[in-house]
């Protein structure tokens, strides 16, 4: 069967962002209940002129730009997202125009809470792996903005942001094996959002993480069966392991029970030692987009992924990569992707650092203003326009007109 998988990934974050330490400070609540207790540091604030479509146009556009794709010859697009602005036009259909792809093109989006990236990648990859006429290359993209309201628990782990991934056969970056692939689904209210609701709704107490955790071990024993490895030598078997992080601690939370799972024979203190280990080897590499953006829901999971390319950079050649999706609901699935060598242009045009540093950072009272404003009849001179563009956001959302979404 031939390969499959990413030749190329980008990412695109808002250009302001707001530290928890200010969040703290206003709620008067000490910052280490967040900066310690959920391990984020800052949250991505969205501006009045950007949302899923700006956001996703924007990482799409990086991604066909840092491998020189034409928009021409993608033939697949496809937008995962929980934070749709239409309830019936995809953001994909806004992204092909944005974009300028042709009209050969499968154009769709999937909702399936912050599992559908996952969702999206698999159908694919399959459908280029076993279709005699499958596309040349697809786009899939990964964007929301996580909001739950002022004072709400959920708060701090605000985030927004956009992935996009550049899929074909003979891959550049790294190639995935489906028929692996470990699942597991369930149907449980652990974290939804009703039509017509602008926040979700949180199951309450622990729910929702032992949703997360039951669903791993689910999709790990079926993993573990489809690939042939036996409990115990999973952490041999994968260099790097990815999770799906509402917030940073999330993933310490979840590779704790894959340990306690994979190694329940051994002593308390014996999983401890092999805790520390394996987390600070193969999972902390990972973690700087949730600790420094937030929760960015379909695409967490391969914000991640970009993070752990821009910490390892060349070490990260010829491994293989361990990757927990979770969405609520619930869906999960546990895949490996397997890097290859010579990835440095890949890893050189990422620029999420770059991204990162040359964010500004807002106060409180500045956040409240972003949140509060209505997008409705937004509109901005050439001069704002001008300044609100730069190296990365290229377009963005100026309003409506005649009930239509209107970029540039």
């Amino acid at each position: 069967m031939v390969e499959v998988g990413l030749s190329d990934i980008a990412i695109y974050v808002p250009p302001y962002y707001l530290p928890h330490a200010e969040l703290a400070a206003a709620y008067g609540v000490p910052k280490e209940k967040y900066n310690i207790g959920l391990g984020n540091q800052n949250m991505a604030i969205v501006p009045n002129w950007e949302d899923i479509v700006s956001m996703a146009a924007n990482a799409g556009l990086q991604v066909l730009e840092k491998s020189g794709t034409d928009p021409g010859d993608i033939q697949s697009l496809i937008v995962s997202t929980e934070s749709s602005v239409d309830h019936s036009k995809p953001v994909a259909s806004f992204v092909q125009g944005l974009l300028k792809i042709g009209t050969r093109c499968r154009v769709y989006d999937i909702k399936n809470a912050c599992y559908g990236g996952t969702a999206g990648l698999v159908d694919s990859i399959e459908r280029m792996s076993h279709t005699v006429k499958s596309p040349r290359k697809s786009l899939l993209i990964m964007a929301d903005i996580a909001r739950y309201g002022f004072g709400n628990l959920g708060e701090p782990t605000q985030g927004a942001g956009a992935v996009a991934l550049l899929l074909e056969k003979n891959p550049g970056l790294c190639s995935v094996d489906t028929s692996l692939n470990g699942v597991f689904s369930q149907d449980v209210f652990d974290f939804w959002r009703p039509t017509g609701y602008a926040v979700p709704f949180v199951a309450p107490g622990k729910l929702s993480i032992e949703c997360y955790l039951m669903a791993l071990e689910g999709a790990l024993a079926d993993f573990r069966s489809n690939a042939g490895i036996e409990q115990g030598k999973l952490m041999d078997h994968l260099d790097y392991v990815i999770y799906h992080m509402p917030f940073t601690n999330m993933a310490k939370k979840a590779h704790r029970r894959l340990i306690e799972i994979e190694y329940r024979d051994s002593d308390l203190e014996t999983q401890e030692e092999i805790f520390n280990k394996t987390f600070s080897s193969k999972v902390v590499p990972g973690l700087m987009g949730a600790r420094e953006v937030g929760n960015i829901y379909t695409g967490s999971l391969y914000m991640g992924l970009v993070s752990l390319l821009e910490n390892e950079r060349e070490k990260i050649e010829d491994k293989r990569i361990g990757l927990f999706s979770y969405g609520s609901g619930c869906m999960a699935e546990f895949l490996v992707y397997h890097t290859n060598t010579k990835l440095g242009k890949i890893i050189d045009s990422l620029h999420f650092k770059e991204q990162l540093d040359k964010r500004k950072k807002i106060t409180f009272e500045e956040y409240t203003q972003f949140y509060s404003k209505s997008q409705e009849g937004v509109s901005y001179s050439p001069g704002e326009i001008n300044s609100m563009k730069n190296q990365y956001t290229k377009f963005l959302f100026t309003g409506f007109m005649d009930h239509k979404r209107q970029y540039i």
